[in-house]
Order: C-alpha cells, then sequence, then structure tokens
C-alpha cells in the first residue's frame, strides 16, 4: 500500500519556505495557547508536581526508574519532570511553557512526517492540530506533558522508520528503536505504533514489505513488556477500580465502540467539549448493544478492503486514529476511569489521524468542484481559523480552577467530580457555606467517594456545625479504613461534643493507623492529665517528640488546670509530668511556667514568741 498521493503544494516563494512554514506553526500554537503560561496547577497538576515529594528526593532517578513508587511507571516522563523541578522547583511558568514549546515542536514533527510520507495537504493537518480544540486539555494542564513529550518521541520513532524503510539506513532503525523506547517510558499510549506499521507494510507489495515486517519484531516486544508493566501499575499501585470492572468483557467491547464514536464526534466537531460529559461519568452512556462495535470493525474493513477507492491517506489516517484509541476505549482498566470514561486529552496521540483523512477527503472532493480546487490555501486558512477560535473559546474556561470547575458542572451538573472540585476552590477561597453545599452535591451522586464526605466535614466543623461534621468524619471512616485523619478529626468534634471517652478512642484508633501523627498525642495528653492517668499521658509526651510553641502552650495549659483539681498525691505525680516535659522541651518557657506553678513553697519558720 503506497500512501503517496500528489499534494496541492503551497505556492513557492521565498517567503514561504520551510522554515516560515515552521515558524508559523510555533505562532499559531501560542497565539491559542501562549497566554495560558502564566496559569496556576489545577487538576493532577499538584499531584504530579507540586505535592510530588519524589521530584525533591536526592534518588528521585533512581527511584523513577528502579522502583515502584511512583504512580506508573513512565521513568522518563518522570525524570523530565525532575529535570524541570531542578530548574524552576514548583513555579508553574516553567512547566506550562516547556508543555507548550513541545506541542509546537510535535505540531512541526507531523509537519515532517506528513511531508516525507508526501501527504495531501500535510502543512494544513500539521496547523489544525496545531490549534484542534480537544488539545486544550493537553495545554491547559501541565501533568500532561506526558502526553506532548510520549508524541514528540512517537514522532521521532516513526520518521526515523519512515527514513529507514526509504534509505536502508541501520542508523536510523536503531534510533526508531531507541526513540520508541523514549515514548513507552513516558506514556504507553503509543504501544500500537507497530501495529500501525504492520498495517501499511501488510497492504505493501514491495520487496522489502517482508523485511520491515521481521524489523518490527523488537518493537512489539517493547510494546508488550510496556503494556503489561502498566497494567501491573494500574493493579497493585494505583490500585485502580472503576465501574468498567462492573463489566464483562462483552460489556467493556460494547462500551469500546459507543466509546470510539463519540471521540471521532468530537474530532469531527469539536463543540460544547468539557473535561467530563454528561453520561460518561460512569457507564451510563455506553451503548448496550454491538451496533457501534460493529460498525466500527465495518469501517475498519472497509478501509482494509476498499482502501485503492477510499484513498489510502484516508484509509490509513482512520485506521491509525482507531488504532491509537484503542487502548483507552475501555477494554482495559485505568485510574481515571473511576472519574470518567472518555477524556479529550486522550485524543492526543490518535488526533493526526482523522486530520490526515478529513484533508485528504476533502481534497479529493475539490477535485469535483473546480472553484474550491481554485482557492486551496483560501480554504485551508479558513478551516484553521475556525478551529483556532473554538480553542481559544475553549481555553478560556481553564483560567483557573474555579472558572473550569463552574464550566464543567453548567454543562454536566451530574459532574460529582466537578462538584467535589468547585467545593475544594470554595474552601481555598474561605467560602464554607458554598463549599458545604458542592460537597453535598457531590455526595448525592457519587455517595462513595470518601474525600467529598472528609471534606464536606472540615468545612462543617469550620462553621461550627460540630455534630454535622461528626456524622460527615464517621461516614469517611467507613469509606477508608486505613486512613487515619477521619478518626483524628472526628475525636476533635466528639471533644467539641463533649463526649471525651468516644475521643480516646478515635485518637487511639488514628495512632495505630499512623504512630507518627502528632495532633492524636497531645489531644489524649490533655484528656489524661485531668484524669490522673499520668502514666499513661507521659508515654504520649515522649512518643510526640519535641513539640512545637502551640503543642507546647497547650500540655503547659492541660498541667495547669489539671493541678487546680489535683489532690497532693496527684499533684507530685504531675509535678514528675511537668519536669518530664521540661526536660524533653528544655527551650519552652511555657512548660518551665507550668512546672513553677506546682513547685512546693519552701516551708515558712514559726514566729518565735516574745519574752
Amino acid at each position: 500500500m503506497s500512501i503517496s498521493e500528489t499534494a496541492a503544494a503551497p505556492p513557492n516563494s521565498k517567503y514561504w519556505n520551510d522554515k516560515t512554514r515552521g515558524l508559523l506553526l510555533f505562532a499559531l500554537a501560542f497565539l491559542i495557547y501562549g497566554f495560558g503560561i502564566g496559569r496556576g496547577f489545577d487538576f493532577d497538576d499538584p499531584i504530579y508536581i507540586s505535592q510530588n515529594a519524589l521530584l525533591g528526593r536526592p534518588d528521585a532517578f533512581h527511584t523513577f526508574w528502579f522502583t515502584s513508587e511512583a504512580a506508573n511507571y513512565y521513568p522518563l516522563f518522570w525524570s523530565l519532570l525532575r529535570v524541570q523541578w531542578l530548574l524552576w522547583g514548583v513555579h508553574p511558568l516553567g512547566y506550562h511553557l516547556v508543555n507548550l514549546v513541545m506541542h509546537s515542536v510535535n505540531a512541526v514533527l507531523l509537519w515532517r512526517i506528513a511531508r516525507e510520507w508526501r501527504l495531501p495537504g500535510a502543512w494544513w493537518v500539521a496547523a489544525l492540530f496545531a490549534v484542534h480544540p480537544v488539545n486544550v486539555q493537553t495545554l491547559a494542564w501541565a501533568a500532561e506533558q506526558k502526553n506532548t513529550w510520549s508524541f514528540f518521541f512517537m514522532a521521532l520513532a516513526l520518521l526515523a522508520f519512515i527514513r529507514h524503510a526509504r534509505d536502508r539506513q541501520w542508523s536510523q532503525y536503531a534510533l526508531s528503536l531507541l526513540w520508541f523506547v523514549a515514548a513507552l517510558a513516558c506514556k504507553t499510549s503509543t504501544v500500537f505504533l507497530p501495529v500501525f506499521l504492520t498495517v501499511i507494510y501488510v497492504f505493501n507489495r514491495e520487496k522489502v514489505a517482508r523485511a520491515m515486517l521481521l524489523r518490527l519484531v523488537p518493537f512489539y516486544a517493547l510494546g508488550l513488556a510496556a503494556g503489561v508493566t502498566t497494567m501491573w501499575f494500574e493493579k497493585h499501585r494505583v490500585e485502580a477500580h472503576s465501574l468498567l470492572n462492573t463489566l464483562s468483557l462483552w460489556q467493556r467491547l460494547e462500551t469500546a465502540g459507543a466509546t470510539f464514536w463519540f471521540y471521532l464526534g468530537k474530532a469531527l466537531v469539536p463543540v460544547n467539549l468539557t473535561p467530563m460529559y454528561r453520561g460518561w461519568v460512569d457507564t451510563t452512556a455506553a451503548a448496550h448493544t454491538m451496533i457501534p462495535g460493529l460498525l466500527l470493525v465495518a469501517l475498519l474493513l472497509a478501509c482494509a478492503v476498499f482502501w485503492r477507492r477510499i484513498g489510502a491517506p484516508i484509509a490509513l489516517g482512520i485506521t491509525f486514529y482507531a488504532l491509537m484509541l484503542l487502548p483507552l476505549l475501555g477494554i482495559f482498566d485505568t485510574n481515571y476511569f473511576a472519574f470518567s470514561l472518555v477524556a479529550d486529552h486522550w485524543q492526543y496521540h490518535a488526533l493526526p489521524g482523522i486530520l490526515v483523512a478529513v484533508v485528504a477527503a476533502l481534497q479529493r472532493l475539490a477535485q469535483h468542484w473546480p472553484r474550491l480546487a481554485a482557492y486551496p490555501q483560501a480554504i485551508g486558512g479558513l478551516a484553521v481559523v475556525g478551529v483556532a477560535a473554538l480553542a481559544s473559546a475553549h481555553f478560556a474556561h481553564f483560567e483557573n480552577p474555579r472558572s473550569l470547575w463552574s464550566y464543567v458542572v453548567a454543562q454536566n451538573p451530574d459532574a460529582w467530580l466537578g462538584w467535589y472540585n468547585l467545593g475544594n476552590v470554595y474552601a481555598d477561597d474561605q467560602q464554607p457555606t458554598e463549599a458545604i453545599d458542592a460537597y453535598r452535591r457531590s455526595i448525592r451522586l457519587r455517595p462513595h467517594y470518601f474525600r467529598s464526605h472528609f471534606n464536606l466535614a472540615n468545612s462543617l466543623f469550620a462553621q461550627s456545625q460540630i455534630a454535622a461534621a461528626e456524622l460527615e468524619y464517621f461516614a469517611a471512616e467507613k469509606i477508608n479504613l486505613e486512613d487515619p485523619a477521619p478518626h483524628n478529626n472526628r475525636a476533635s468534634a466528639l471533644l467539641s461534643l463533649h463526649r471525651e471517652d468516644e475521643a480516646m478512642v478515635e485518637f487511639a484508633c488514628a495512632l495505630k493507623l499512623d504512630p507518627s501523627l502528632i495532633p492524636p498525642h497531645i489531644n489524649l495528653i490533655t484528656i489524661l492529665l485531668p484524669r490522673g492517668r499520668l502514666a499513661e499521658a507521659a508515654q504520649h509526651l515522649k512518643s510526640a517528640g519535641p513539640l512545637s510553641l502551640f503543642n507546647a502552650h497547650r500540655v503547659a495549659v492541660a498541667i495547669t488546670e489539671s493541678a487546680q483539681t489535683a489532690s497532693a498525691p496527684s499533684k507530685a505525680s504531675l509535678r514528675h509530668f511537668a519536669q518530664l516535659a521540661c526536660e524533653l522541651n528544655a527551650d519552652r518557657a511555657e512548660l518551665k511556667a507550668a512546672l513553677t506553678t506546682l513547685e512546693v513553697p519552701p516551708a515558712t519558720p514559726s514566729p518565735t514568741p516574745s519574752q
């Protein structure tokens, strides 16, 4: 199968050369997304970057490559983030700028690949990719550098393999293998690249085709290893568990068919885009029929059988699009499926395929409309401007977390994660009433999400709705049995409700789950001292380690108040406790002052009667 067709080339001019066209692709991307590089972190960005303790570790590179401590085995991606962390720390600007530069480079690489294959409208394909609205999520979130970096290495691998097939240079073959490894080490969404190359050479009748197929065997081995590793991490490290786990394999295939056509619709008509689509936050939108899946199979069979009539660029563009989407259609579970079954940024690697098909189809159509064929540059320019306008309007919703999640819930009131994130925005902005309402709406849609209950409880506590907060902390406990925070916070609420015995049990539960927690130790000390249980209080004092100023003050107040009601023997024991506290925290004046109040005053001599 030859995928080259004669393309309508732009007019030759010293002003319209390769350098100019490459710079224009950069300009298009920066024109749409450049205003967003000064934005902060949102969604997964804090987890991947600002709150990621692994990035700051001295042994970070070793950890990423040789351990399973990271959330997924994308060691090159994590290493690239580590380099950036060393350069500019947790400042968002650098990460957003790198993401945008890599996307611009990817558009140029796409143009070079399309030109190597002499695809119709190669530059227009790259221009549409540079400004397509479904790429907004990739550019808005710095954590999606795993998209832009993996695409970059995938494009280099494909370009090197094309040149190897043409020139038979083994250095290009070695480079192709190296770049493919790098792509997989950034994100395994690139795993189906050798399958696509196989399709090309299976239909190629040239003698070189069989040799090229044999040379793809190492690519398959690398892809298989990366895929198995990713699935292991998803199951054992991230513990991916979405509603897809409730579906049989047959039902997952039904879901995959419906998902493909949804993605195709958004790629062709990119309007009403949102991170959380209505009906796709669970499995309700998946067609409970094989019709979408059968239509997908029919489409691919038509591309295989009638590719000459359809046109090789159109047939292979559609095939590439379907293959690159395949790992993300719901057949294999991933952690993100717990939030949504579809996501615009998952189209990033597949999108060039459908753009190639569309541009090639429009060129074939123009052959039947001579007037259209006479103005290819004007038509292409209008298409790019129109798509760019849609992307710009959509990108504006990502201005900040408040605007983004307000837009998400306006588009999809059933987006439980949208309500949860909006609640976090309100809580951070000291709007507890609005936060409480948002968290409650999230819980109505997804009753068993731990964080919604826990954060709702914190907001209720801040509003002095202690009884309601205690109930929400209890609900959070039942959902996540391994997290000590709900136990500790519920105990604090129980203390406020004067239910000390229950609070002691909760503090003990928190310490059983995490003995290093300081607040439960301090709180138990304040409860045990007035009860005269000084030996237990002393153990908690030792376990708490050096006290902060706030905690030293709390212990000092507990000592002083306990002394006011203690009997003489108890005061002696309390004095020993205060002395221990001073020994362990010699620099805390509050504890010294509390000890002074317990010191026995010197005996006053009896007056001698006057003679």
